[in-house]
């Protein structure tokens, strides 16, 4: 499982995220690779970050408790986990993901309430970790190689009552006015891939027998453009220019060429028609009550 909160990853489909060599250059560039990712993670935070205390907030009404332990799979560079910081400062939160990098980003926070594990959820469920109030996924199931399986196990390692949330993509971040034949062309090609970052879980999770006991959007459109946020485009759509680079016509990808040159007419930094949004929407589940007699 590639690590996740995996909004960074989007744009670098294609592109191997982890070593598998040890020459030196190749190190360097995957260092440089990690980089990039923290800096598009925290950059997605800080632009498109509203939504998360919306979403821990409705998984505070449907657990109905101060939970003790919660587990972020596929927690990135903590984004997700910060938020759970405010939202239960008396919990434990348990940082996990496949990337060392990741973790030690987390790790050098140095929030006490918060430590972390390297683990390949693709590999199972880490022994190490305990039974859990809140099982918090954000962008990371659709990276998992076997969902159903994933959903089951999470599931298991749940206490009673507790709730699995899942975040996911219900579009990418867009800059240009609604319907936009350009952003159109670039979800349609994130959507053909491998691993669709917008797919619709209802039916996974009923066929994990979860629950969904709430579904909302978190949709965030950004009123005021400010440096952050035109940084966040150009970041998002350099790396959308790479990830797609097969995928996209030679016209398109001249055109995302021109939104990330500061120096062109048509760039980001000169456009005064932009319309900032993203789109995620989040299902807070629990286990099919074994008690349930409806047929």
């Amino acid at each position: 499982m590639p690590q996740a909160h995996e909004l960074a990853n989007l744009g670098a489909m294609g592109h191997d995220s982890h070593p598998h060599g040890h020459g030196h250059g190749h190190q360097h560039q995957h260092e440089h690779q990690g980089e990039d990712m923290v800096e598009m993670l925290e950059l997605d935070a800080a632009v498109m970050g509203a939504y998360l205390d919306t979403a821990t907030g409705h998984i505070r009404a449907t657990l109905g408790r101060e939970p003790s332990v919660i587990v972020d799979v596929g927690a990135g560079t903590g984004v997700g986990a910060r938020a759970l910081v405010r939202a239960f400062p008396t919990a434990e939160i348990i940082g996990v993901d496949a990337s060392p990098e990741m973790t030690a980003h987390i790790d050098a926070a140095g929030h006490p309430s918060v430590r972390t594990a390297i683990a390949d959820l693709d590999d199972g469920w880490p022994a190490a970790l305990p039974d859990a109030d809140v099982i918090w996924a954000s962008s990371s199931l659709h990276h998992i190689a076997d969902p159903d399986s994933f959903l089951r196990t999470a599931a298991a390692h749940l206490k009673p009552g507790g709730v699995l949330a899942i975040i996911e993509m219900t579009s990418p971040p867009m800059f240009l006015p609604s319907g936009n034949p350009l952003e159109e062309r670039i979800a349609a090609a994130m959507s053909a891939q491998e691993m669709d970052p917008f797919a619709d879980w209802t039916q996974a999770f009923s066929q994990a027998d979860l629950d969904v006991v709430e579904g909302l959007d978190l949709s965030v459109e950004i009123s005021e453009i400010t440096p952050t946020v035109l940084r966040y485009g150009t970041s998002w759509l350099s790396r959308i220019r790479a990830g797609l680079a097969d995928d996209l016509t030679a016209d398109d990808l001249a055109a995302i060429d021109a939104l990330v040159d500061d120096e062109s007419p048509s760039s980001l930094a000169r456009r005064t028609d932009l319309n900032v949004r993203s789109g995620r929407r989040m299902w807070i589940t629990k286990p099919h009550s074994t008690t349930d007699t409806t047929l």
